[in-house]
């Protein structure tokens, strides 16, 4: 069983004895490098009396992420105060250059009552001798766990750090840090690994990446993970603030499928994607069954598909692909749902000319309604326009019945936040209540065009039920690798 550890910097756990504060972890991970280690003879004892589940105590150097810049004897000494206590920790978290330094400092912490973590971070990179410090670590004699973290320089980092827990010697801990590594942290179990590192809600991370004590327990269901859960996610280059990972869990969950979804982060360009699906793809053991794909991957993804439905190839882009057997079939699902949101459309203003656009340009044509495009280049809409038989926004369009933004101006988290895009795009529309207006992005629920859509008193359509509409049909699609 893989274990739930929650962290956090050296607060009296007592604080975190309310319901639900610690519901779910296995062990709490108490961090004093902030901690004066002079202070510590006073503080260490009612810091793990006060816990109500098993310790872990780590003071961590400033140069493997942590706070402390004091020298080693110091830390020795701290740790040597925690062995001491009444309530002593289940494990101490010793770094392995100190071992280096000092061949003598786990015989000097030794304890019957406390195991030792013999960890190593890397918060810049990947190190170019991983392998072989992980080899040098497991022949370290005395050691319960050995515990190996970096920062990962894309998803596919994340498989490396699976190899590395399969070909243990011992009880190991491998995970990256980062926007990257999140899902090395919750497939832990999966893959074998000793413990993973949760944040405690509404405390500051001890690392980057790492989900809450609440999200691993409810949207991740990391209880129930093993060898044979399926992994699903959102691929895009900005998916940490997506809303996906709680709709697709929660529909997993109630469905009774063994599966789960992360995010998926791959920089924008066509070597990032190709490489990093092909990872996923191809390595057996994680059973990547799928992806909702987002910004900007929706119109180069499709050139990765073994096989496309007839939406996507009309669309020219997806924003789903279903996995058997390692092949990839890609579909389309914002377009029915676009569709259902505009079906009496007939006069149609699309800003943007990405994959989504083409997808609102398919379902809106669907319905027999005249589109024109606007977007931030010119020869884009030109291009569309001819490859779709619509039409370039001009200020000579005199009316429209509905715009919808397919752009991600206005998100949160995105480049322009607080951005117009009808503004941006075609400042000759005045809006009026005459007028409907669909927002496909969901976060924030009001975005800035939303609320002026609003006050002018048009009929608004949240990005929220855009999302829930094609989030749906996706669970379709993946209901057959699921059977």
């Amino acid at each position: 069983m893989t274990l739930l550890i929650a962290s956090c910097y050296g607060v009296v756990p007592k604080q975190l004895s309310g319901v639900g504060f610690l519901s779910g972890a296995d062990l709490l991970e108490i961090r004093i490098d902030g901690v004066e280690p002079t202070n510590c003879i006073d503080t260490l004892p009612e810091l793990l009396s006060s816990s109500p589940i098993p310790t872990i105590v780590t003071c961590r150097s400033v140069a493997e992420g942590g706070m402390f810049e004091g020298s080693e004897e110091e830390r020795t000494e701290m740790y040597q105060v925690a062995l001491r206590c009444d309530h002593p920790p289940r494990y101490i978290d010793v770094e392995y250059e100190t071992l280096k330094k000092d061949p003598n400092v786990l015989r000097i912490l030794s304890s019957e009552q406390t195991g030792i973590i013999l960890s190593w971070h890397d918060v810049k990179s990947r190190p170019k001798n991983l392998l072989q410090q992980v080899a040098d670590m497991q022949s370290v004699e005395g050691v319960s766990v050995v515990k190996v973290v970096w920062r990962a320089r894309s998803i596919r980092d994340n498989i490396e750090a699976f190899e590395l827990l399969q070909s243990r010697q011992q009880p190991m801990i491998a995970m990256c840090m980062g926007e990257y590594g999140v899902m090395s942290r919750v497939l832990a179990p999966k893959f074998g690994g000793f413990a993973t590192y949760a944040s405690v809600d509404g405390m500051e991370c001890t690392a980057p990446g790492q989900p809450t004590l609440k999200e691993f327990r409810s949207m991740y269901n990391f209880g129930a993970i093993d060898t044979k859960t399926r992994v699903y996610g959102v691929i895009g280059n900005n998916v940490a603030h997506s809303a996906s990972p709680q709709f697709h869990n929660a529909a997993f969950q109630v469905a009774g499928m063994n599966a789960v979804y992360l995010p998926l982060q791959i920089p924008e360009g066509w070597e990032h994607l190709k490489a990093s699906v092909g990872e996923l793809q191809h390595y057996d053991p994680l059973h990547f069954s799928g992806s909702s794909i987002t910004i900007p991957h929706k119109e180069q993804m499709i050139k990765l598909a073994d096989s496309c439905d007839d939406m996507s190839t009309k669309v020219g882009a997806t924003n789903t692909i279903t996995l058997n057997d390692q092949k990839i079939t890609a579909s389309n699902t914002d377009v029915s749902a676009l569709a259902s949101l505009a079906i009496d459309a007939s006069q149609v203003l699309i800003l943007g000319g990405g994959g989504v656009a083409r997808a609102a340009i398919v379902a809106l044509q669907s319905s027999n309604a005249e589109v024109y495009i606007a977007t931030r280049r010119p020869e884009q809409a030109e291009m569309l326009a001819e490859e779709f038989y619509c039409h370039v926004a001009s200020e000579e369009v005199p009316t429209f019945d509905t715009v919808v933004n397919c752009t991600p101006v206005g998100m949160e988290g995105g480049n322009s936040p607080a951005g117009d895009p009808l503004h941006e795009l075609a400042p000759y529309i005045e809006l009026n209540t005459s007028i409907r207006v669909i927002d496909t992005v969901y976060s924030p629920k009001e975005t800035p065009l939303l609320q002026r859509a609003k006050g002018a008193g048009c009929e608004v359509i949240y990005g929220e039920e855009m999302f829930r509409l094609q989030a749906v049909a996706q669970q379709k699609d993946w209901a057959v690798t699921l059977r």
